[in-house]
């Protein structure tokens, strides 16, 4: 499909816009059978068939009809307007599962969104949306099953506030719900989400995430008391919270009242250092024991708003979980500034089903993952971030296991090339990340030219690497070029045009590229990739991040007009370069041009992930 000439067609004035890049005589399409313009937009890809649809009447119509017997549309990495979303759904009455990008979206899309045949409904990035969504969904979504919102605080403090106390419309009135998410940005302070108007949960619901929540809130959700408890205590199987604080109570809250919980997720970001009577404790972690089910388990404390851990959790307190929950097959913990080899060393040792290992900031060293492979014999992801003891030690341990699917050694600073000659062996592993490592040009040589099948490959910070590295990397014997999708190159001094000359000429697949912070990045580097790919038929590229890449002109947005850029979805630009005057063109002339283009002017990462915010046409 890629390298079929396209049909390039004159808008009729009515459009949004599309990416048109020449003209044709009116009526030439109008003049083309139907069903011809229907098996056109069919094999189109579904952002290009949606800026298809406001080119023109006949393939608005074609685009209508192609859609109208869809079940299934992802539309999470494309942000329709209104007049694009409410033409290809209109006539639609089959769809099942509807996931959206609502960055542009308003209350006049809701009655495209709302559909009664709807099983499953994913609303991201939502900003501009009133209480009039949550009553329409409530109302006709009656076998609606699964239900998820992303809804950034807008400028209308009062408009916001009666959005958040909406959301039981969705509860009352979708009576089969079994999986409800409900986030909102950015994470307010405790009590801030009106969650109590959910209570009593459904009995439906199986699947459960709320952000943000107060500690007092989430307690009354899951009562202890015998009299108060609920029927969701033998329906929940999971739980994640995203909380102002975790503490000993709260764990008691839910162990003592969801009896067949498979998973469970709770993070905190304290105000201030937890007093020493509220907080986490051994306790705590000795009663999640009392889940006989648990599977999955994450206990993680961030940092945004402090400098706070779980100091009065020890490794006699991951010992006693280890053995109350010895069936468990995804652990992820953050902040245990007390916790040792010991205690990470039990866990790995009583989970013998455990396929993933997570560890954020830990005082964990090499000793850890000594014979990981025959403590953990299914272990197919390691993640141990920042952990500053680990060593190259760590990695040639790792290597030994052979099912290794994705290691995350980010911010481990001692990780050198010797680590990688054996990682590079692993015949399974598609994804690893060494931010911040010490590694050379060398050990790109050795991964270059390893059995891998690497397909995301993170190399940020890693200050040593050079051009030459970077082609050692694609040019070696190994299949990464032919592999690799995902590549992160930013903060990386001596990464220059070379690199992506390289990385456009080689990654055949190559869909995410960061370059951020890379200070030798200039117009002619970017005009090097998308002519080149250009070229070469090739249209993959859907991500690319050039935050605070400070030698791009003025003018470089002009760089990713038609035709060059063509796939590409998502651009991350930093405000620095949106607030250059005499830009040409400007970010609103581009957008007009690439309806299906977002800009981030907010130095999010890659694709604004766990990130949500107005879309930049609305700032």
């Amino acid at each position: 499909m890629e390298k079929r000439r396209r049909l390039v067609v004159a808008g009729d004035g009515e459009g949004d816009g599309g990416e048109a890049s020449g003209s044709a005589p009116r009526g030439l399409v109008e003049s083309l059978p139907e069903a011809l313009l229907v098996e056109v937009v069919v094999r189109l890809e579904l952002e290009a068939a949606c800026s298809a649809a406001s080119s023109c009447r006949a393939l608005r119509a074609a685009a209508a009809a192609a859609f109208s017997a869809v079940t299934s549309l992802d539309l999470s990495m494309f942000p329709p307007t209104n007049a694009i979303l409410n033409r290809i759904l209109a006539g639609n009455g089959a769809l099942r599962c509807l996931a959206v990008n609502c960055s542009l979206l308003d209350d006049s899309a809701v009655g495209a969104i709302a559909k009664g045949s709807l099983r499953e409904l994913s609303l991201l990035k939502c900003s501009s949306f009133s209480s009039y969504l949550f009553v329409a969904v409530g109302e006709r979504c009656k076998n609606l099953r699964s239900f998820v919102l992303e809804m950034a605080a807008s400028d209308d403090d009062e408009h916001f506030g009666i959005c958040r106390k909406s959301i039981a419309h969705i509860v009352k009135g979708c009576g089969y719900l079994e999986n409800l998410s409900l986030k909102f940005f950015p994470l307010l302070g405790p009590g801030s989400v009106d969650f109590e108007s959910l209570v009593p949960i459904p009995s439906t619901i199986k699947v459960l995430l709320l952000q943000p929540v107060s500690n007092w809130q989430a307690k009354r959700l899951f009562p202890i008391s015998t009299s108060l408890k609920t029927s969701i205590s033998n329906t929940l199987e999971s739980l994640s919270l995203v909380l102002d604080i975790i503490t000993d109570e709260l764990v008691a809250f839910i162990t003592g009242s969801l009896h067949n919980l498979v998973e469970l997720c709770l993070e905190d970001n304290p105000m201030k250092e937890p007093d020493l009577h509220n907080d986490l404790t051994n306790v705590g972690l000795q009663a999640l024991g009392l889940c006989h089910n648990l599977a999955h388990l994450s206990l993680t404390r961030g940092k945004q708003n402090c400098s706070s851990t779980f100091r009065r959790v020890t490794d006699f307190g991951i010992m006693m979980l280890a053995d109350g929950c010895k069936q468990l097959k995804t652990i992820r913990l953050a902040g245990f500034s007390k916790v040792r080899d010991a205690g990470y060393a039990a866990l790995l040792q009583s989970c013998k089903d455990l396929k993933k290992f997570e560890v954020s900031t830990g005082y964990l060293s090499d000793l850890t993952c000594l014979d990981l492979d025959e403590a953990a014999p299914k272990i197919t992801e390691v993640r141990l971030l920042c952990c500053s003891l680990l060593t190259s030690e760590t990695a040639i341990s790792l290597s030994s296991c052979t099912k290794l699917e994705v290691l995350d050694l980010s911010g481990c600073r001692s990780i050198a090339d010797s680590g990688l000659a054996s990682i590079s062996q692993l015949s399974k592993l598609t994804l690893l990340d060494l931010a911040g490592a010490d590694i050379t040009d060398a050990g790109l040589s050795a991964l270059g030219n390893g059995r891998c099948p690497m397909s995301s490959l993170c190399l940020r910070g890693c200050k040593r690497i050079s051009n030459n590295g970077i082609a050692s990397l694609l040019c070696g014997s190994g299949t990464i070029n032919k592999t690799l999708i995902s590549l992160d190159i930013g903060n990386v001094p001596r990464i220059s045009g070379r690199a992506v000359t390289l990385v456009a000429k080689n990654c055949e697949q190559i869909s995410s590229l960061c370059l951020r912070n890379c200070l030798l990045i200039n117009d002619s580097s970017l005009e090097t990739l998308g002519s080149m790919r250009h070229n070469l038929g090739k249209s993959s590229l859907r991500m690319l991040d050039l935050s605070y890449c400070s030698r791009l002109s003025r003018n470089f947005l002009g760089l990713f007009e038609p035709p060059f850029f063509r796939g590409l979805r998502w651009l991350g630009v930093g405000k620095n370069m949106l607030e250059r005057r005499g830009c040409s063109p400007t970010v609103a002339e581009l957008l007009e041009r690439k309806p299906g283009l977002t800009v981030c002017g907010n130095a999010c990462e890659m694709g604004c992930r766990n990130q949500c915010h107005p879309d930049i046409r609305r700032q």
